[in-house]
């Protein structure tokens, strides 16, 4: 398969392990933002009454679903309770 120049460059960056760790962990973000919103959408909650739920603010379950926040391992529980879901956290692949 032909590779475009977009490809070849973001492979020759994953070749750089330091690199490859930064961009899987944005990706992983990413996907935390994704799994929250439809988990959300799927309980038919707003964002406002997941932080209710979870006793934090709106902007904060915004900033998870926007990829930009950093919650603690605490919070991300309390929002796991709230949404009567499991939390799975791993390393590597």
């Amino acid at each position: 398969m032909k590779t475009g120049y977009v490809d070849s460059i973001i492979e020759q960056r994953m070749k750089d392990e330091k690199t490859k760790a930064n961009m899987l962990n944005k990706k992983a973000k990413l996907d935390l933002a994704v799994s929250l919103m439809k988990a959300r959408e799927n309980a038919q909650l707003t964002q406002k009454q997941l932080a209710d739920l979870v006793g934090t603010s709106q902007n904060a379950i915004s900033r998870v679903e926007n990829g930009n926040g950093n919650p603690s391992l605490k919070t991300l529980t309390r929002i796991a309770d709230a949404l009567d879901q499991p939390l799975d956290i791993r390393f590597g692949n």
